[in-house]
């Protein structure tokens, strides 16, 4: 590269770092004042001044606020809040200010800590009105995508009128393209002409995409500074939400060396990417209102959600024909042979699909090429080039030699790579010839270079006239709808080659996977049995006097770990009926079958909770064996364990009967920690046990997902035990903070504030926008805490805070005019959000009241 080229590259570079929304200006067409928190004018622009009838050492330091009324005042901290939920300006139309005889449109947004305000002159609304819906009428004639930009560009030179409107669309490199316009007779026409990508650095282009329209007004208009107490601390205020904002003067050139005296520039969002602009010029000044200019942004918000659509409607049709063509192809190759040769023979059929001269193909190493294509050696550098690319689906080229280098001894300019595999590098080559492609450039794309003082800077172009650049080392440029058709091959592709040639590799991989997961899982379980194993040891022996009795307590349950997972290992880990697993537990201990009363509908219990239910009924069956209704004491004791569903799980019940009088439970052993524990820890479910004069009582939730019911498998037991019917004695926990009513007519704010309720655990949340409606919801529940907005256009909320304090309903007030706010004597110890609300005040008074959050 050339020295020259790199000092343009690295100037162009630099103009892409120029900090275009801290200019710290703005235009003549109206002023700013920029706020703090607690409404003092920190900075304000110079011709403020002759507004506010006071010069700017007055008015810096200075309340805003005490130059309105209260109510204005309210209405301004209402549009911040809107704005801040948005990230978008709110505007305010034919606003009076004490300071001025004019109305004003203001535009609200926060920058920062700072709240900007700005003023321009107000147009009456009827000059605007239906603007939108005109458009959109409009817009909706039009089926065909060129007679849609036509009629877009028409339609918004009509409603604006502005000497000329382009829709200009980017293109991949980055630079652009006027595809539609509507111009008058006295301006030369842009139709057709590109432009490059450094005509619209990176920065704007980021710009136009968070700020959707910018006017300038008069480009020969002067500018004005915006000053404050700290020298350049203006220059520090991201204005990229500004309508006044002056533009670089950079731009400034650019324009009135195009011979334009006003633009306006709409931003079309597709996909959430910057698909283009409508661009409009004026021949000399124009400025725009902003009545106006709202109705512009919301019709192009609008129409570019009209243009996404018919762009993928689009995308869809030519897909679908790319499939039903593509499936042909399919359909033609032979399966027993080359995957390569198979594709390759398609070529006349490929060339029906998509607009190419050749096609090639790689698998293992294997390259077959038909038509124009590149040879071996080429393509061995190709796809050198391309695995130092990030990984992609599909790579294009239009201009080949500028990542291969010299591609002599072939006419080979573009390509798609179609990536099947990485391991092996397996592709699809779609190849294109090099033409002779004329661009027809607004002026040299070229940046001008000029000596200001002691430094180069760069300058727009002076001239716009039709330049033609010729190339005749690219081929044609490859579409999105190209693309479209090159994934429905690859995809094609992909599906016969994984079927036929990697049918192999992949069961090997799918084997070895599933090895490697069987391994894992097995790991897994043989470490949980050890360290439960482990546990039962280091429990059992603080509980035991002698050798004996350890080893036998051990046994047994060593015993019943085993059979449960003996169980599991049957079902190959799958769910276990519950009537079999105790009926098993029983058997292994010889316990009688007629001592036993079991009844319940058929379920199944999952494996994960198998050995914890396993572990709590050894236990149960142990004690009654030892010291319960099955000891040697009691010769007719039985045990009835029956069990029923809820919308909880599973209620399992334990009742002893003929057993020895318990009148306690006695001290906590290992097992009855077992009995009272487990399942609530491990399950997450609960366990009651109440001694009884008849013997061990106790009842166990399981919740229900770990429960499978089989409903098919209902026997007369379960029918029967279906009507018992024991006293609940689980009780319910203190219910949290719960549920809020939130009145306030603003629904952004409203549902800002539902946010925030929803991110400290209140879920249930009603909004309500007046008194009226909220007073009906009160006469049917009761939430748990209220939050009144002040004022509700033309009511207030205080008789409605008087009836909430007689409910004893915790409330808090929340409004604009903030804690100075004059409340009723009988409301003056409620606590006072301002707007917008902070959420750690928000928390806090939650709090207050007692709730946790």
């Amino acid at each position: 590269m050339s020295s020259d080229s790199k000092q343009l590259s690295s100037l162009i570079t630099q103009c892409d770092k120029e900090p275009i929304h801290l200019l710290g200006k703005v235009q003549d067409h109206g002023f700013m004042v920029a706020l703090d928190r607690s409404g003092i004018i920190e900075y304000l622009s110079k011709n403020a001044c002759s507004f506010l009838n006071q010069s700017s050492d007055e008015l810096i330091g200075t309340s805003f606020w005490s130059f309105l009324d209260r109510n204005l005042v309210h209405t301004i901290k209402g549009a911040q809040s809107q704005a801040v939920i948005l990230n978008k300006a709110t505007l305010l139309y034919s606003v009076t200010f004490p300071f001025s005889e004019n109305g004003f449109d203001l535009c609200v947004h926060q920058s920062g800590d700072y709240l900007i305000l700005e003023f321009e002159k107000s147009e009456p609304a009827r000059k605007f009105e239906g603007v939108v819906e005109a458009l959109m009428t409009q817009m909706a004639m039009f089926s065909e995508l060129d007679e849609l930009y036509s009629g877009l560009a028409q339609g918004v030179r009509t409603a604006t009128g502005f000497d000329r409107v382009m829709v200009y669309q980017f293109l991949a490199d980055g630079s652009g393209e006027v595809i539609a316009e509507s111009v008058s007779s006295d301006m030369p026409s842009f139709l057709g002409l590109r432009y490059p990508a450094s005509d619209i650095p990176r920065q704007a282009r980021l710009l136009y995409k968070k700020n959707l329209i910018r006017t300038i007004s008069d480009v020969h208009g002067e500018t004005h500074e915006i000053i404050g107490k700290q020298k350049d601390g203006a220059q520090h205020i991201d204005l990229s939400l500004s309508r006044l904002r002056a533009v670089s003067e950079v731009h400034i050139q650019y324009l009135k060396n195009m011979g334009v005296g006003a633009s306006m520039s709409v931003s079309l969002i597709v996909e959430g990417e910057l698909w283009g602009l409508i661009a409009c010029h004026h021949n000399g000044p124009k400025t725009v209102p902003s009545r106006l200019v709202s109705q512009i942004e919301l019709f192009a918000e609008m129409f570019s959600l009209e243009l996404s659509r018919r762009l993928v409607m689009e995308r869809i049709r030519v897909s679908e024909k790319a499939n039903s063509t593509f499936a042909r192809v399919l359909s033609n190759f032979s399966l027993g042979g080359s995957i390569t040769n198979a594709i390759v023979e398609q070529l006349a059929l490929l060339k029906t699909l998509i607009d190419i001269d050749g096609v090639g193909c790689i698998f293992s190493g294997e390259y077959t090429n038909a038509g124009s294509a590149l040879d071996e050696t080429n393509i061995s550098r190709l796809t050198e080039v391309l695995q130092g690319f990030p990984s992609e689906e599909i790579y294009q080229f239009d201009c080949l030699s500028d990542f291969v280098g010299d591609i002599s001894g072939t006419n080979v300019a573009g390509v798609l790579a179609l990536k099947i595999s990485s391991q092996p590098m397996d592709y699809i080559f779609l190849f294109r010839n090099s033409v002779v492609e004329k661009v027809a450039w607004a002026g040299n794309p070229e940046k001008r270079v000029v000596q200001k003082g002691k430094e180069k800077i760069l300058t727009p172009r002076a001239s716009f006239d039709k330049w033609v650049e010729t190339n005749e080392s690219k081929s044609i440029p490859w579409t999105t709808l190209d693309i479209e058709r090159a994934k429905s091959i690859r995809l094609g592709v992909m599906e016969l080659t994984i079927r036929h040639l990697h049918e192999k590799e992949a069961l090997q991989r799918e084997a070895k996977k599933r090895l490697e997961l069987l391994i894992g899982e097995l790991n897994h379980r043989v470490r949980n049995i050890l360290n439960l194993v482990g546990a039962i040891i280091g429990q059992t022996s603080q509980h035991k006097k002698s050798i004996d009795e350890f080893v036998s307590s051990l046994s047994s349950r060593i015993s019943a770990l085993a059979l449960g997972h003996d169980q599991l290992t049957h079902a190959s880990y799958d769910s276990i009926r519950f009537r079999q697993l105790l009926k098993n537990e029983l058997m292994a201990y010889m316990v009688k079958a007629s001592s036993f009363n079991i009844k319940g509908p058929e379920i199944k219990i999952k494996p994960y909770a198998v050995t914890p239910i396993v572990l709590v009924f050894h236990e149960l069956i142990t004690n009654a064996a030892k010291y319960g209704a099955l000891s040697a004491t009691s010769n007719d004791g039985r045990v009835s364990i029956t069990w029923e569903l809820n919308e909880n799980g599973c209620v399992i019940y334990w009742e002893e009967r003929g057993g020895p009088p318990l009148h306690r439970l006695g001290e906590d052993s290992f097992g009855m920690t077992v009995i009272k524990s487990v399942i609530p820890h491990e399950l997450k479910g609960q366990a009651t046990v109440r001694p009884t004069i008849t013997g061990l009582t106790a009842e166990f939730l399981v919740p229900s997902k770990y429960i499978e019911r089989e409903d098919s498998f209902l026997t007369k037991e379960s029918d029967e035990s279906g009507n018992r019917s024991l006293e609940t004695i689980f009780t319910e926990m203190p219910k949290p903070l719960s549920s809020a009513f939130i009145i306030e007519d603003n629904l952004l704010i409203s549902l800002d504030l539902k946010k925030h309720l929803n991110q400290l655990g209140i879920q249930q949340i009603d909004i309500f926008g007046d008194i009226a409606s909220a007073r009906a919801a009160l006469a049917k529940s009761r939430p748990s805490m209220m939050f009144l907005d002040v004022h509700l256009g033309h009511e207030n909320t205080f008789q409605l805070g008087l009836e909430i304090a007689k409910l004893s309903i915790p409330f808090v007030f929340i409004t604009g005019y903030g804690a100075a706010i004059e409340l009723p004597d009988e409301l003056n110890q409620v606590t006072v959000l301002t707007k917008p609300v902070d959420v750690t005040l928000l928390k806090q008074s939650i709090e207050a009241f007692g709730f946790k959050v």
